[in-house]
């Protein structure tokens, strides 16, 4: 099948086909009104170029491309320009690959203007004779039909060969350009080209286009996730300080990165959306005093925010005319796996509600038994999703050849024994809603390919049928094993890691999180003591409350869960002692009741409290204040405990 995107397919008799198109252009440029009697006879999408150029009354004899930045502007908007900071090591790397292929590489905007230029020096000067060289516009309102301004304004591929080009004046030229897309926004960012002159034309050089704008969007994806972590951060500091307020963040490129949903609902915006349209929010952030008012609200100000003097956003803070806090909402308490008052707890909830309304795939890792569905489960009914299906499938509880049929689904007659209307796939069960994709490390290689297609396509296939089903679904994955491990060992892909790994949340195992211990083992002695007709009230005993605080849990809460289960079924008091424990326990806490107890001269909860202590300093730099704030501990009682521990900066 023919390859639209492709001028040239095959580099044989290249002067036959360059002769070829320069007659067609003649007859466009002689009998336009006519131009549909070339539509079998001239790609599409080079037709509809000429076409373009046309109407806007561009000169189909022009020579050189016009200039766009003076040098100057153009060494401001390099020292400003994510997508050059991004782009500029991909192409550094690929030039010396290209020396003596007769092409230059350039870096464009999103405006099709050339801001970065690598190639040969002799190549470089045939070009310059057209202007083709940093600065420059090589826009297709411009400089007519050209592989970078037209891959721009069609937002696809394309190679433009010999008189292709509108104008006459490049006829000389062949290019190749891919457009650079923004991963959030969707909106083209730029476009990277190979050009030179179409004696050298190479089919290749469209796919290494191609391949290198994926490169690029890969590491300015890295780039903003580095940025939004940096606002997520910034709106956390916010919601604390301005508690009685609503506020919401946005990037410098006005991607909605945060905010409180109900002031959300009322500016009807969704997060990650793209302000460009949206002629609320571009008045406020032009004219910020004429959104004075807005539904319930009344508008404050807007703050840009800086990292190292450089704005990477805006915060917009609006007054809640009702007086109520908009504070995150506290989790469910009938989940005891969200129990707790422990300082990691109340961060991953907190990160949970700002990301709930996010599209964007999250990565949930942790030991086994953290609870990573339950989380998942939180953010599913945290999100605008909550009415739709929340689907969750083990893909280390299925045959690695059942996985492909049970995700994607399958047409009839595809297995022996299959159903005979065949079966959708947990995607399309999951439409509308979330899918949760808990031990994703299990997941066949071969598999992880159409799984990526998901999340970059948002549509499935079928096993055995090739028609495309759109979905919209929130892919929530989780794992307890390292993937980046598992790329080095050739079992997961690199794309994919990337692709699932733009949030991802770490849910802390419980030796972790210690202060929880105790809430949680309430919850369950209340429940199995309902469960099984206990007529009183059971807790734990002194020793077994010093015991859970100091063993390690290797099996977090689902092995604290069938530990407490384990004590009601076989006690008949009130309080749990270590004859109710599972054998393998209550051996160990007999030897830790043996060991003597003046050795140290702290109590176990003590020493849970110094390992506490220990941790929090480690992980601040020493950092009293952030240490006190953690622990929402006054400062002068945190240096007592200091010097109660012998605890001392190295």
């Amino acid at each position: 099948m023919k390859n639209s995107f492709l001028s040239i397919t095959s580099t044989q008799d290249l002067y036959s086909k360059a002769k070829s198109i320069k007659h067609k252009w003649e007859n466009f440029m002689s009998y336009s009104s006519k131009s549909e009697n070339l539509l079998t006879l001239v790609r599409s999408d080079i037709l509809d170029s000429w076409n373009r150029c046309q109407s806007v009354g561009l000169n189909p004899e022009q020579k050189q491309a016009k200039t766009a930045f003076t040098s100057v502007e153009l060494a401001n908007i390099l020292s400003e320009s994510d997508l050059y900071r991004a782009a500029k090591p991909v192409i550094d790397h690929i030039y010396d690959k290209l020396i003596g292929t007769g092409y230059v590489l350039t870096l464009n905007d999103e405006n099709g203007k050339i801001i970065y230029l690598k190639g040969e020096p002799h190549i470089i000067r045939k070009t310059e004779k057209m202007n083709f060289s940093p600065g420059m516009d090589w826009s297709e309102s411009a400089a007519g039909t050209n592989a970078i301004g037209t891959s721009i304004v069609s937002r696809k591929p394309i190679q433009v060969f010999s008189a292709e080009h509108f104008c006459e004046g490049f006829h000389p030229m062949t290019c190749s350009s891919s457009p650079i897309i923004h991963p959030y926004s969707k909106n083209v960012i730029g476009a990277i080209d190979f050009t030179g002159f179409w004696p050298s034309t190479q089919p290749h050089t469209l796919g290494l286009a191609v391949s290198l704008a994926q490169m690029i969007e890969q590491q300015f994806l890295l780039m903003l996730r580095k940025k939004y972590n940096q606002l997520e951060e910034y709106y956390g500091e916010y919601t604390l300080k301005w508690k009685d307020h609503s506020i919401f963040v946005i990037s410098d490129e006005y991607v909605l990165v945060n905010g409180e949903q109900a002031l959300l609902t009322v500016l009807n915006l969704n997060k990650e959306m793209t302000f460009d349209n949206h002629l609320k929010i571009k008045k406020l952030l032009q004219s910020p005093k004429s959104m004075n008012i807005v539904e319930g609200y009344s508008f404050k100000e807007v703050n840009p925010i800086l990292i190292n003097k450089k704005q990477i956003g805006y915060i917009a803070i609006f007054k809640n005319k009702t007086g109520a806090s908009a504070s995150v909402r506290t989790p469910n308490k009938k989940n005891p796996q969200l129990i707790g008052q422990s300082v990691e707890m109340k961060t991953i909830l907190t990160k949970c509600q700002r990301i709930a309304s996010v599209d964007t795939p999250v990565l949930v890792t942790g030991e086994t038994g953290t609870g990573k569905e339950l989380i998942a489960k939180y953010i599913h009914e945290e999100s605008t999703r909550r009415d739709k299906p929340f689907i969750a499938i083990n893909c280390g509880a299925i045959q690695k050849e059942l996985i492909g049929s049970e995700l994607f689904g399958y047409e009839s007659g595809t297995f022996t024994g299959g159903k005979k209307e065949g079966k959708r796939g947990k995607f399309e069960e999951a439409n509308g809603g979330t899918i949760f994709l808990d031990e994703i490390g299990e997941m066949p290689i071969d598999l992880q390919v159409h799984l990526l297609r998901v999340l970059q396509e948002k549509e499935v296939t079928r096993l055995g049928s090739s028609k495309i089903t759109k979905i919209d679904v929130k892919v929530i994955a989780a794992t307890n094993k390292n993937l980046e491990t598992l790329i080095e060992e050739g079992q997961f892909r690199k794309d994919l890691f990337f692709r699932l790994n733009v949030i991802s949340l770490t849910v802390p195992s419980l030796r972790d999180r210690k202060e929880d211990i105790l809430p949680i083992s309430d919850y369950y002695l209340n429940l199995f003591a309902k469960k099984y007709n206990k007529p009183f009230r059971i807790s734990l005993s002194a020793g077994t409350k010093d015991f859970f605080f100091t063993y390690t849990w290797p099996g977090n809460i689902r092995e604290l869960r069938n530990t407490l289960e384990h004590a009601v079924i076989f006690s008949n008091s009130t309080e749990i002692e270590r004859d109710h424990l599972p054998d393998y326990l209550a051996d160990l806490q007999q030897q830790h009741a043996l060991v003597e107890p003046e050795q140290s001269g702290f109590s176990d909860m003590e020493i849970a409290e110094m390992e506490k202590l220990r941790k929090l300093l480690t992980q601040t730099d020493w950092n009293i204040s952030a240490v006190s704030k953690a622990l929402n501990m006054a400062r002068s009682t945190l240096y007592r405990k200091l010097k109660k521990y012998n605890l001392k900066e190295k």
